[in-house]
């Protein structure tokens, strides 16, 4: 006997996605909601297309319409030495949106919460998970200072990168640490190009900036691990891959009240997203540097995946987790990796990473198809780990030839070294993960036939068949 379909712990982004594809199958669901003050929150502001596609896919194209958001119609690069700036589009008449991050999760959460089938608690939390097997979920919860018991079909962790839930599900977890980030506000006609994220790269610190709402902007200044606002302050040098009126605007803001708003930028990677009858989605299975801003438009990819799989497979909860589970990890694992590989390139000091932007830039210059390409993964829009290992090996060729452009055919082919150092790792990694995801996918094409013949009663899937989650 069970007290509600699906309970869901937290009620961010995801947590509302989640909430609003699974009473769209026609379940109860319990949304659990920490609630955070998200004014003060630094956290996912700018949604690329298949986000913003995703969001009106699961019934939120009324709250989208009403967003104060700014368009974004792709990226702004700026290179720091020497500087020029190159444009990624997403593509002709396809537009993201940025907005401040409590202007978008605050309607989305009062819209959820209108939904027949949904039920939203405010200021609770998940405590405990007493089971969780075949059969559902036991878990506990406080709420206005008592703690309650319910059981439940399914339980989805939504509740972010540290999730606690995770960690009561006895989910194994790689954590690294990779930096501080440092937001302010500024005065968005300081930006180059209107209606684009921008990225500054090459300089002591890299930075990405996007308007959130008219007139005001949000520069988002990486940091190593350790910094504050006050070593920004009395380190202006810092921001040298800023144009000289963004800086002084930055450095202006950094001077006000109230204080910067302050995150830490890490990797979180869980070893599997679903175990017995509980799933993870969002940052709380994967969540990366946020350079490529892809965090959002993957959190209502995994809503929209959860929610297909439970169509397709109902009643079959472990059937349906892991259907989930391999339609989102090739997606995510480009992603992460490209996540991965951006940041080493943009915010390295070293001579490959210097080379690597060298490539980069090269080939964003003279290949538009390229750009194209590249602005597509880095929007989640090409989720196949195969394309990302072709562009990061065109962008290393093109370093090489750059490179061999300023020492000459036979001089300084030892400069090379740097490059094959920084570079290697990225794109061996990249191969082998394409290479899983063609296997993968064969995988599924054997096993399919399997399945069907166990419905009919005449084979069932042997072990052998069990996925990599």
């Amino acid at each position: 006997m069970v007290d509600v379909d699906v309970v869901i712990a937290g009620g961010g982004p995801a947590g509302c996605a989640v909430a609003a594809a699974l009473a769209d199958l026609g379940l109860s669901v319990l949304l659990v909601d920490a609630g955070v003050d998200r004014h003060k929150q630094l956290a996912g502001e700018l949604l690329h297309p298949p986000g913003v596609r995703d969001l009106r896919a699961l019934g939120f194209g009324d709250v989208v319409a009403a967003w104060p958001a700014q368009p974004v119609r792709g990226f702004a690069v700026r290179f720091q030495a020497p500087a020029h700036t190159l444009i990624l589009p997403y593509g002709s008449g396809i537009t993201g949106l940025s907005l401040e991050h409590a202007a978008l999760t605050v309607p989305l959460q009062e819209s959820v919460a209108r939904r027949p089938g949904v039920t939203l608690l405010s200021r609770a939390r998940v405590t405990a998970v007493d089971r969780n097997d075949a059969r559902g979920v036991r878990l506990r919860f406080s709420s206005q200072g008592a703690e309650h018991a319910i059981d439940a079909r399914l339980l989805v962790a939504a509740d972010g990168r540290a999730s606690p839930v995770r960690r009561m599900l006895g989910i194994a977890e790689h954590h690294q640490r990779l930096s501080t980030m440092l937001g302010v506000t500024v005065d968005s006609a300081c930006l180059p190009h209107p209606e684009h994220g921008h990225q500054f790269v090459g300089g002591p610190v890299h930075a990405l900036a996007y308007a959130i709402q008219p007139g005001v902007a949000r520069v988002m200044v990486d940091l190593p691990l350790g910094s504050s606002a006050s070593m920004l302050k009395a380190r202006p040098e810092l921001l040298l891959a800023l144009p000289s009126h963004l800086k002084a605007e930055v450095q202006r803001a950094l001077e006000q009240q109230p204080a910067p708003r302050m995150a830490s930028n890490d990797d979180w990677l869980a070893e599997t997203v679903w175990t017995g009858s509980a799933v993870l989605v969002g940052d709380a299975a994967a969540c990366c540097h946020p350079l490529t801003a892809s965090g959002m438009a993957s959190c209502f990819h995994d809503a929209r995946a959860l929610q297909e799989a439970l169509h397709r497979h109902p009643g079959h909860i472990a059937r349906a987790l892991e259907h989930y589970a391999n339609e989102r990890r090739p997606a995510q694992r480009t992603r992460v990796a490209l996540a991965s590989a951006l940041y080493s390139a943009f915010a390295g000091q070293d001579d490959g990473m210097w080379a690597l932007r060298m490539g980069l830039r090269r080939y964003w210059e003279r290949s538009p198809r390229g750009a194209r390409a590249s602005m597509a993964l880095l929007s989640s829009e090409e989720p196949r780990m195969r394309v990302m290992a072709r562009e990061y090996l065109r962008v290393v060729g093109h370093a090489f030839i750059a490179m061999l452009s300023l020492h000459g055919q036979g001089g300084r082919l030892r400069s090379a070294a740097p490059l094959l150092r920084s570079a290697g790792p990225p794109l061996r990694d990249a191969v082998a993960s394409a290479v899983e995801q063609v296997g993968s996918w064969l995988h599924r094409r054997i096993r399919r036939p399997v399945y069907r013949l166990a419905r009919a009663g005449w084979a069932s899937p042997r072990r052998a068949f069990a996925s990599n989650r």
